[in-house]
C-alpha cells in the first residue's frame, strides 16, 4: 500500500493522527498536491458509500470528515503558493463557493481541486444567506457559483437565492451534496447537478469553455 492509498485508508478509520502523519509523508516524498486532495476525496467518497449502507453512522463520519480536514490544512497552502503556477494565474474563470449549512469538508475539497485546476476561487464559507451570496456575486462577478446543500431543510433556502442570483444578473449555477440530485437542481433553478467534487470540476470547465458537458 503506497502512501495515498493509505491516507484514503486512515479517512475511512477515523484516525486523524495517522491521516496528517500520512498527508506530512506525502508533501515530504513530493507528491503533488492535486494527487493528495484525490485521495482525501476518495477516503470520503468511501466513508459516504459506507454511511448510505448503514455501515457507519454519524458520529463516524464526522470523525472522518475532522482527519480529511486536518489533512486537507496541510494540503492547501501548497495549492494557495502553486496552483497559480501550474494553473496559468487562475485564468480558468472565477468561482464563487460556500455552504448552506454549518459543514465546510466537501466545500474544502471542491475548493482545492478548482484552484489546482487554475480557477480562481471565492470561498463564500458556511451557513449562507441570500444576501452574503448577492452580494459576493455583484461585488465579484464569478463566472460560477457553486452550492453545497447537505440537509434538506436547506434546500428551499438555497432556491430563494438561486432566484435572487438569477434576478441580479446571468451566472451558471451547479448545487452538490446529499440533499439534491438532478431533479432538485433542476427544480431549484440550478444549471447542473454535481454528484462529486470531480463531477463540479467537469461542470466549473464546461462553464467556462474549457471542456465539454
Amino acid at each position: 500500500m503506497d502512501d495515498l492509498e493509505k491516507l484514503a485508508e486512515m479517512i475511512v478509520k477515523q484516525d486523524v493522527k495517522g491521516a496528517v502523519e500520512t498527508t506530512e509523508a506525502c508533501v515530504a516524498a513530493g507528491v503533488n498536491p492535486r494527487e493528495i486532495i484525490n485521495a482525501i476525496s476518495g477516503g470520503l467518497k468511501q466513508v459516504g458509500d459506507m454511511f448510505e449502507n448503514c455501515e457507519l453512522f454519524l458520529p463516524e463520519v464526522v470523525a472522518s470528515a475532522n482527519a480529511a480536514k486536518m489533512s486537507l490544512q496541510i494540503v492547501l497552502p501548497l495549492l494557495k503558493g502553486g496552483a497559480r503556477e501550474e494553473g496559468g494565474g487562475g485564468g480558468g474563470g472565477r468561482v464563487a463557493i460556500g455552504s448552506m449549512g454549518p459543514h465546510d469538508i466537501g466545500k474544502s475539497i471542491v475548493s482545492s481541486m478548482l484552484m489546482a485546476d487554475g480557477f480562481d476561487v471565492l470561498d463564500l464559507g458556511t451557513n449562507l444567506s441570500r444576501e452574503k451570496v448577492l452580494q459576493a456575486v455583484k461585488e465579484n462577478n464569478p463566472d460560477v457559483l457553486a452550492i453545497s446543500i447537505l440537509l434538506t431543510s436547506d434546500v428551499e433556502r438555497a432556491a430563494e437565492i438561486i432566484k435572487g442570483v438569477r434576478a441580479l444578473r446571468e451566472i451558471k449555477i451547479m448545487v452538490g451534496g446529499a440533499a439534491v440530485n438532478e431533479s432538485t437542481a433542476e427544480r431549484i433553478g440550478a444549471d447542473a447537478f454535481g454528484k462529486d467534487a470531480h463531477e463540479a470540476i467537469r461542470l466549473a470547465k464546461s462553464f467556462t469553455g474549457r471542456g465539454k458537458m
